[in-house]
């Protein structure tokens, strides 16, 4: 009985998968996006189901409460990886970023998305505004393709994707905007690291301002795309998310600047550094290091650690607007309920080390095989306003952003109420 439910399981999947198609390049998008999307909504979908609105009018919608921001997934069955097409469309409310962004698996070894796993993904956003292939290896990620940054400066953005996988294990994917009348070959790689899947899904990574801003509409998987890929000149390896060399300034000191650090955190708190952008261009760097270490005397110091800044997606690359700031921390969704923070500003560092209550200094580094220098600041009890006292959830803060951090006068307590100003000016700017 088991084995029949089953088959029976697979065939509905099959039927409704193979009914269901993205319109023609030549269709009139309008009338397509009026028409009901029955076959998404009939998907055998698992998961978080209770955090998404499933019908035939919308296809799959986010619809988490809207308390915290978090994490949100949905499954169906699919166990094939080569000679495969998947094609969907995305809808955005809002500009995708750091904090906010989804990423379609194509191919997964566990059905629980948010958790380790093997397996190929679609990214839609993130640090970049553009759509790119991931193969996830546990908690390790691997950028296999980039594409174009097709939603840039795009609050709404509408976009359809294609992704194929051949026998011989090239992937190519296409994208689409709504506005465009044919699909862009985006980029095309071989990779063969994972050959067996269980299902395919949809992960969203949000705040709570879109917790319900993500809709993904006509789901098609085709298993029986025999075919056999003519390479078209790009590399047959995957690329790694750092650029090799990394693409830094020929001269990196001060290019970003220590503005404000917890160290002591209020128990219903987190750890922080944050960062400033003193110039008129937005700076982008594709990897960071963060050292932190101490005095131990005769002049000499004593490393505690050294952290390359990774997000929790995986990316690397951090960018800072123009005299912006960005803020990096272990929990982004306590910054913003402690201190009211601008969620757009915040950056989850799944790594980021321990700060500790020992006087200390921090340097932050490129990435390189010889690291070079961008800026150093120390934390000492003493700097704060009323000298030895602890001050536990009360950050160090710059007076003059600008400054340089080694000018300890410059550093000062926060006068803001919730004890500290991540990702916005310091309060005593």
């Amino acid at each position: 009985m088991k084995i029949y439910k089953a088959l029976l399981l697979s065939s509905l999947f099959m039927t409704l998968i193979y009914s269901c198609s993205l319109p023609a390049d030549d269709e009139e998008k309008e009338t397509y996006l009026e028409e009901e999307d029955n076959a998404t909504a009939e998907l055998p979908w698992e998961g978080e189901t209770d955090k998404f609105t499933i019908n035939a009018k919308e296809g799959v919608r986010l619809d988490a409460p809207q308390e915290d921001g978090g994490t949100a997934f949905i499954t169906i069955p699919s166990t094939t990886v080569r000679n495969t097409r998947w094609e969907f469309g995305v809808h955005l409310t809002f500009n995708p970023s750091a904090n906010n962004y989804a990423r379609f698996y194509l191919a997964s070894s566990s059905n629980i998305l948010s958790g380790n796993l093997n397996g190929y993904y679609v990214q839609i956003g993130g640090a970049k505004d553009n759509v790119a292939l991931y193969r996830q290896n546990g908690e390790q990620r691997k950028l296999l393709a980039s594409g174009r940054e097709l939603m840039k400066g795009d609050n709404s953005p509408k976009l359809y994707i294609k992704t194929e996988c051949d026998n011989n294990g090239y992937w190519t994917f296409w994208t689409r905007l709504e506005s465009e009348n044919e699909y862009t070959k985006e980029k095309q790689v071989k990779d063969t690291d994972i050959q067996s899947s269980a299902c395919s899904g949809i992960y969203c990574v949000y705040t709570k301002t879109r917790s319900q801003g993500f809709t993904f509409h006509h789901v098609q998987l085709s298993n029986d795309v025999e075919t056999t890929t003519k390479p078209d000149g790009t590399p047959d390896t995957p690329v790694d998310p750092a650029p090799v060399p990394p693409d830094y300034p020929a001269e990196v000191k001060r290019i970003l600047l220590f503005n404000e650090v917890m160290y002591d955190n209020a128990t219903d708190g987190a750890e922080y550094i944050e960062l400033y952008n003193p110039s008129g261009s937005t700076v982008s760097v594709p990897s960071l290091k963060l050292m932190r270490y101490v005095d131990a005397g005769a002049n000499t110091t004593t490393t505690k650690s050294t952290v390359i800044l990774q997000q929790t997606d995986g990316n690397l690359e951090i960018s800072v607007p123009p005299y912006g700031y960005i803020c990096l921390t272990k929990s982004a969704a306590t910054l913003i309920r402690k201190h009211k923070a601008n969620e757009e500003t915040i950056i989850e560092i799944s790594n980021f080390p321990k700060l500790t209550n020992e006087d200390s200094h921090l340097a932050i580094m490129t990435n390189e095989e010889k690291s070079r220098l961008i800026d150093k600041c120390s934390y000492y009890e003493s700097m704060h306003s009323s000298g030895d006292k602890r001050h536990q959830g009360i950050s160090l803060e710059k007076a003059s952003p600008e400054l340089l951090s080694s000018i300890k006068k410059n550093w000062n307590s926060s006068k803001a109420l919730t004890g500290g100003t991540p990702g916005i000016p310091n309060s005593q700017e």
